[in-house]
């Protein structure tokens, strides 16, 4: 098979699965592991794919609707480790707000299982209520809503109406898009309102993403990339040229492994 033949029927497998291992595609096309990555840089740069540690991921459209069920096969080691380096920034007796995320629901895994106390949780997303019901000593409490399904959570007017009556310490937010000159971004204007909403209700606001998001935009922007936002906590996958470019505006964390 020629290369731009291999390259082509890459483009096509990635576009169907949604998501692929470099390990796999290699066996696939009876090929190197190294040939295979610099098919995906090559494919990448020309916008064809996306890159991530291991593999690659289809390039969404601006308005695409995610599943819970797509989003949690991603990354989920680097989700992990995000949500390890997000935990050490609440404190005891801290108020705050998790939206629906799959990174922030690794957060809310972690408070679940934590030593923090008195802590009062504000959330929409339905995954996070259940989680946190195991952990007795912090309170919880639903914004309700309009229940959207395919992500398990509340959107909609009484949403933010709830949220517009609330004031928190801090806000721990998931993103599908990070660009410095759109800003933050998610596939719908429903679910960016409601993120808008979470950050004009805290004092502190974290953005809680892997290496995959950066560089991304989608159609709902929720936030300028220079004015709102305090923290970004990422993965070390992220390439240190694309952290020189977010240094300047923004507090920039990377989770390490452990």
């Amino acid at each position: 098979m020629l290369a731009e033949e291999r390259k082509n029927r890459i483009v096509e497998i990635v576009n169907k699965n949604k998501i692929m291992k470099v390990t796999d595609l290699s066996l696939m096309f009876s090929t190197t592991e190294a040939t295979i990555r610099r098919d995906l840089e090559e494919l990448q740069a020309l916008k064809k794919i996306h890159r991530v540690h291991g593999g690659a991921i289809s390039v969404m459209p601006s308005s695409k609707l995610l599943y819970t069920d797509e989003l949690s096969v991603l990354c989920t080691k680097e989700k992990e480790m995000i949500a390890k380096a997000a935990y050490k920034y609440i404190d005891d007796n801290d108020a705050i707000i998790l939206d629906a995320s799959t990174t922030v629901r690794e957060l809310a895994k972690i408070i679940a299982e934590g030593k923090k106390t008195n802590l009062s949780i504000v959330t929409n997303s339905f995954d996070a209520i259940s989680i946190l019901s195991k952990k007795k000593d912090i309170q919880v409490l639903h914004t309700g809503g309009q229940v959207k399904y395919h992500m398990n959570y509340c959107v909609g007017a009484l949403t933010q109406n709830t949220l517009a009556n609330l004031r928190v310490d801090k806000c721990f937010l998931g993103t599908n898009g990070i660009d410095v000159e759109y800003g933050y971004s998610v596939p719908t204007l429903e679910d960016a309102a409601i993120k808008s909403s979470m950050l004009k209700s805290s004092k502190q606001h974290f953005i809680l993403a892997d290496h995959t998001k950066f560089a991304e935009t989608f159609m709902g922007k929720f936030s300028d990339f220079h004015t709102s936002i305090d923290y970004i906590i990422t993965d070390s996958f992220l390439p240190y040229f694309e952290q020189e470019s977010f240094q300047s505006s923004v507090e920039l964390i990377i989770a390490e492994q452990g």
